[in-house]
């Protein structure tokens, strides 16, 4: 029955919120920032409440008996007393109160049985918590009818946490569909990222314990929230740093939450001095606790922690529960408009790196920050390219967009992602002016394997596969048309898949770069080697006992794109030890 309600509650805030966006849209671009700091000119300044340990001498000012109505706040009293001080000497500096700021405030720092209470006192405003037995809620507070208030709307962040609110965002953007796309989607994503911050400013991050701060953070980067939000970013990490320096070495905090808040921070790909302050303080707490994980803690320590490796399986973990997106014939006309890539990319004279069934992005998004050094079999200089993902899912492009924008400080940078469908997309690659220097699909969806029977209904059949014979010669037409050499790239989790994708690439006139000493002599070997063989697999060659196998020179049993840039389900592969099939190509003109 509790559940029940707590159910009809969410349901009935998430209706309130949809009315209160419908009618309330602005462009997040054309106001500013708000800042966890009471001086709203400083950006940076680390909020007072969360530098707070000890009483303040400066607390009196606005309550005569600061450790009597402690006893009415939620614990940590004195962290709950600051926020009520810091938003009464905003309160003495105005004209007048918005009284829902208050209500707000009292709603979830007020113990049971008390409420907060608002009086005049020689020119200024003071308060106190009252203890009563008459029934008064927290969600009312007493105020001296000689004090002017005013109760203006009711905003979201009166009435949900920050993380309700990032939760509300994440709603918003995975709800969308092909079928029912809303133009003013992302202003709605960053109209809520706003009252967040609105939130924030209000609470001083008081009602975001433990890891609801990167879960917050989290939440809003999948949204696709975009730099017009960077500080509220910034000041969700700011929180972090204070919870972990406040319950990160307690016996109660585990490991687990340490690399929660550390990891969601990382996966929402936050760069900036607080973040590395947040990694060395997660480090420091690790050691503590006799974290076994060594080079995870180094890690920490030497600023290499960031938007790769473990993280990315918070990413995965949430792809991989997103419905696959059909296509209907009537809806390819949207599709046609052609792309103007001077309006995408500050330079179209660099090479284009492109990423077909880029997913999260986080293929393309490393490799477009990537320092390492060249591949020898790959030759290509990172930091001089264009980089382009596209992908059916408007919530994973979403995604993408919003690092790229936080990354840049520039209106166009050099990543985009697009959501379209390959084939589309591969004929408005025609009109990029410089040469396409490397062309990937990154684990595609595969098609069902049955003989007589329906197969898992949630991959496509076999004809609806999206790297189809005809995508292929589609992507090698398109390199023959550049100056040059371009590079085909393919990974697959899919032994069967693989074999496949490699048949018709030679088919299509690719040439199959040789891996040399990195080749797949025995994929049985390998399967052996991880104590286990796909089920798949095992399906496939009982269907097709004589069947071609994935090994040979033309398979790679290792990456062969920089470590800091595997694509999300590649590092779920080596995670759960879930063997990569990967074949690498080259396309002459």
């Amino acid at each position: 029955m509790p559940f029940l309600k707590l159910l009809l509650r969410y349901l009935y805030l998430l209706h309130s919120a949809h009315s209160f966006l419908h009618n309330r849209i602005r462009s997040s671009d054309s106001r500013s920032s708000v800042s966890l700091s009471p001086n709203d000119g400083d950006d940076r300044a680390v909020p007072t409440l969360l530098e707070s340990k000890h009483q303040s001498d400066d607390w009196h000012r606005y309550c005569e008996n600061v450790d009597k109505n402690m006893e009415g706040l939620v614990s940590p009293s004195p962290e709950s007393f600051n926020a009520i001080h810091l938003a009464l000497a905003r309160v003495n500096a105005a004209v007048s109160i918005n009284i829902n700021d208050i209500v707000a405030l009292s709603r979830y720092l007020s113990k049971p049985n008390y409420t907060m209470a608002l009086f005049h006192d020689d020119g200024i405003i003071k308060w106190r918590m009252v203890e009563n037995d008459t029934g008064i809620s927290a969600e009312e507070v007493l105020v001296d009818s000689n004090i002017i208030t005013e109760k203006g709307g009711r905003e979201l962040y009166h009435g949900f946490s920050t993380l309700q609110l990032s939760q509300m965002a994440l709603e918003l953007a995975t709800n969308e569909t092909n079928h029912n796309h809303d133009a003013n989607l992302l202003s709605k994503i960053h109209e809520v990222a706003y009252q967040a911050e609105k939130r924030i400013a209000l609470t001083m991050g008081s009602d975001s314990r433990g890891p609801q701060s990167a879960d917050a953070c989290f939440n809003f980067a999948l949204a696709g929230v975009h730099k017009s939000s960077a500080s509220l970013f910034q000041n969700l990490v700011r929180i972090g740093i204070h919870e972990l320096k406040r319950a990160g070495s307690r016996s109660s905090f585990p490991p687990k939450s340490v690399l929660h808040i550390a990891e969601k921070f990382a996966a929402s790909d936050v760069r900036s001095e607080d973040a590395l302050e947040l990694y060395q303080i997660a480090a420091d707490c690790l050691e503590k606790k006799n974290y076994n994980d060594k080079m995870y803690i180094e890690s920490l320590r030497n600023g290499s922690f960031g938007f790769h490796g473990r993280p990315l399986l918070w990413l995965w973990r949430f792809s991989s529960r997103q419905k696959k997106v059909e296509i209907f014939h009537e809806e390819k006309s949207k599709w046609k408009e052609a792309i103007n890539w001077q309006d995408e990319f500050q330079d179209t004279n660099k090479p284009l790196v492109v990423d077909i069934g880029s997913g999260m992005g986080t293929c393309i998004l490393g490799l477009a920050s990537t320092k390492s050094t060249i591949h020898e079999k790959l030759p290509i200089k990172w930091s001089q390219c264009n980089y382009v993902g596209v992908d059916l899912n408007q919530a994973l492009v979403r995604f993408g967009n919003g690092v790229a924008s936080r990354r840049s400080d520039a209106k166009k940078g050099n990543t985009k992602f697009f959501c379209c469908p390959a084939d589309e997309f591969l004929t408005k690659l025609k009109s990029y002016p410089s040469r396409k220097t490397l062309i990937m699909v990154n684990f595609p969806s595969p098609y069902r394997l049955a003989l007589g029977e329906l197969g898992n209904l949630q991959l496509p059949s076999a004809e609806n596969f999206m790297v189809t014979s005809k995508l292929l010669e589609q992507i090698s037409v398109l390199a023959r048309s550049d100056t040059g050499e371009t590079y085909f790239m393919f990974q697959t989790k899919c032994e069967d898949v693989a074999v496949y994708l490699k048949n018709e690439c030679l088919h299509n006139g690719m040439e199959g770069i040789i891996a040399g000493d990195k080749a797949v002599q025995s994929i049985d070997k390998i399967y052996s080697q991880n104590k286990s063989v796909p089920k798949r697999v095992k399906e496939w060659l009982r269907i097709e006992p004589l069947a071609e196998r994935a090994e040979g020179n033309l398979f790679w049993r290792q990456p062969i794109l920089p470590l800091d840039c595997l694509p999300e389900t590649e590092v779920q592969c080596f995670s759960d030890k879930v063997v990569v099939h990967r074949c690498l190509f080259k396309v002459k003109n």
